[in-house]
């Protein structure tokens, strides 16, 4: 059996997979056209034979040819050899970012918010849906086309959560993908004129619902560690365990 912090790396590339990626002697480059840092870095999945700067060189040469700078994401569990071969090359470090997980055996979901609506979709997000998480995660329409070609890409069961305002309009999103009984939570936007409305706790809370009851024995997000008031959500829907932290390396 994989160690927990082992198997929730694993359900969150399911969850969020690029759209390239290149395997090479224990890494994993992933590329999706800059859409984000998580589906553009390489990603230590295994033990390698080759020596780092040689291997490094490669994963440099292979973001180059699609024009985009090289990332490499480190885990705080993973041996600092890597982080000193980088340091050595002039890559500095980028946003620490921490892997929160709950048991749903410890914590029941919480029911929505009865006066906010919410609904779930399975499968595949409505249009509405993903105009609304282009909308409030303030991107343009083709930073958002190429992020959102990455949900094509997701083979594992996958929902899809939203809460509307009271005229109608989605004021919160968010989706998860369940692999191996564990829900990965991501995209969890709000719209930034209704936050602390409890728009994101509804949402949340109706999608951890519906992956307690699709099987799901807990679930795990990322969050930046500096985003305080996100983390103080996540705290109270029951994500009280930090398994791990991450940061971004770039040239």
């Amino acid at each position: 059996m994989p160690h927990l912090h082992e198997q929730v790396e694993e359900t969150c590339m399911n969850a969020w997979p690029a759209l390239k990626e290149v395997r090479y002697d224990g890494w994993l480059i992933r590329l999706a056209s800059g859409a984000t840092r998580r589906t553009n870095s390489v990603n230590v999945i295994g033990k390698g034979r080759r020596p780092l700067v040689e291997k490094i060189a490669y994963a440099e040469a292979i973001y180059r040819a699609h024009g985009q700078p090289a990332y490499f994401r480190l885990l705080s569990t993973a041996a600092p050899d890597l982080e000193a071969a980088l340091d050595a090359r002039g890559y500095r470090a980028e946003d620490e970012t921490c892997t929160l997980y709950m048991s749903f055996a410890r914590h029941r979901p919480p029911k929505p918010d009865a006066a906010i609506f919410t609904d779930i979709h399975e499968g595949r997000p409505t249009p509405q849906w993903l105009e609304a998480h282009r909308i409030h995660s303030r991107r343009t329409k083709e930073e958002a086309a190429v992020l959102h070609a990455v949900l094509d890409q997701v083979a594992v069961p996958v929902f899809f959560a939203e809460a509307r305002g009271e005229g109608g309009e989605i004021a919160s999103v968010a989706f998860c993908g369940i692999h191996e009984k564990l829900a990965c939570v991501q995209w969890v936007v709000t719209d930034p004129a209704q936050r602390r409305m409890g728009f994101s706790h509804a949402t949340l809370s109706a999608l951890l619902g519906r992956a307690r009851a699709a099987g799901a024995k807990g679930a795990c997000l990322q969050v930046v560690a500096a985003n305080a008031p996100a983390i103080a959500l996540y705290e109270r829907l029951g994500f009280d365990k930090e398994l791990y932290r991450y940061h971004y390396r770039v040239r």
